[in-house]
């Protein structure tokens, strides 16, 4: 864990120190939404508005993915009860957004990661997978980016919201 903690520090340090700027500031924000309960809500409920033949069964395996996964980040969160970044380390320039207490895991990433796979498992277009897939990866930098959360917390999110959408999946076809 100490190899894991110091990692963290390293890799948040040098994104906060080497590729800062107003820009990047600006646009990690408006990225950051994207894992936001507010924008995943309102997918489901604009995929459950599209024709019925491919969006209900996605709108419902994204709901259900979301569902669990955000369940098991709380009960996670309040286990390992990780201080966040910019309250560990000082020296972190942060852009103060919107964060609950804990940091382990991100549920943002989380929540990139369950709508990202979601698509990706049930749309035949590559070409939509991989913008889903990358708009996720972009939502877990941006958490580290903007000192919320170190990389730890996010590769552990986007293992869980991958990991539920499959299971999701697995269960809702057999």
């Amino acid at each position: 864990m100490d190899f894991i903690y110091k990692l963290d520090h390293r890799i948040i340090q040098f994104i906060n120190t080497r590729l800062r700027n107003r820009f990047f500031d600006y646009f990690n924000i408006a990225v950051t939404y994207l894992g936001s309960d507010v924008f995943a809500v309102g997918l489901i409920l604009a995929l459950v508005l599209l024709p019925r033949h491919f969006f209900t069964p996605l709108a419902v395996n994204a709901a259900l993915s979301l569902s669990f996964s955000a369940t098991l980040v709380q009960v996670l969160k309040r286990l390992i009860k990780r201080k966040r970044p910019f309250e560990v380390i000082h020296t972190l320039r942060t852009i103060k957004i919107g964060v609950d207490q804990y940091s382990f895991p991100s549920g943002h990433t989380t929540a990139a990661f369950a709508l990202a796979m979601s698509t990706s498992i049930l749309t035949t277009s590559l070409l939509f997978s991989t913008i889903f897939l990358v708009l996720a990866v972009m939502v877990g930098f941006s958490r580290v980016y903007l000192a919320v959360h170190y990389p730890s917390d996010v590769i552990a999110g986007a293992f869980i919201g991958s990991t539920v959408a499959l299971m999701v999946h697995a269960i809702a076809f057999i």
